[in-house]
């Protein structure tokens, strides 16, 4: 979701969309999770499944590419859904964006929704201890896992 551009001899600059949170984190609706697009793995890569979303904005700012300091904007903005998917054990973890709509006071996913994904395992984090049997209790409930 980013479109960059340089300019000048002295420095880059990027135009980059940052997240500003609108929402707590909800469970994910049962109707995303049996609609949403259904990723296959490749060789490395593993399942992760949605299971937490939280709405927000998506601001597009110029951006110095050296320091990330912002320079102008924001320069336009759109509704936006942060999803947490997580693997079936509960023990890795990543955060995607995705644009959405809101109307009349609801939240949808854009229709390329996917409520699970393939990731290589280097693109996720490891999840807490402490947060894993929720975790793993989710995907079971939502996926009938």
């Amino acid at each position: 979701m980013s479109s960059g551009y340089r300019r000048g001899k002295h420095g880059s600059k990027e135009r980059k969309w940052r997240w500003t949170d609108k929402t707590t984190n909800q469970s994910l609706p049962q109707s995303w999770a049996d609609n949403g697009r259904i990723e296959s793995p490749d060789n490395g890569e593993v399942k992760l499944y949605a299971i937490q979303w939280r709405a927000g904005l998506l601001l597009e700012w110029v951006v110095d590419t050296r320091t990330a300091k912002l320079l102008e904007g924001p320069l336009s903005e759109q509704p936006g859904i942060r999803t947490l998917y997580v693997t079936a054990d509960g023990e890795h973890a990543l955060v995607q964006e995705w644009e959405a709509r809101e109307t009349e006071g609801n939240w949808k996913p854009p229709k390329e929704f996917a409520s699970v994904v393939a990731k290589r395992s280097d693109e996720t984090d490891a999840v807490q201890d402490s947060d894993q049997d929720y975790y793993r209790r989710s995907v079971e409930d939502l996926y009938n896992l």
